[in-house]
């Protein structure tokens, strides 16, 4: 099962890394910055084609953005 407030602070933790503030994110996702704030904390949960647009912004895949190897880890 994902974790969407987990998603949220790898979301948060990506773009700080490319130096990205949250307008400059949801500029070049075309949607507010209200939409990316809600995704970073895990109160919003991004649509499949904004899941795509993060793992090329932001350079990873969907399976980091979306914590899925994280979980892998944790049934181990």
């Amino acid at each position: 099962m994902i974790d969407f407030r987990k998603v949220g602070k790898k979301i948060s933790e990506l773009r700080r890394r490319q130096a990205l503030s949250q307008d400059d994110l949801a500029e070049r996702m075309y949607v507010s910055r209200q939409l990316v704030s809600k995704w970073e904390n895990g109160t919003g949960v991004p649509k499949i084609d904004h899941v795509i647009d993060l793992c090329t912004i932001l350079g990873v895949g969907f399976e980091e953005l979306l914590c899925l190897n994280d979980e892998r880890k944790d049934d181990e």
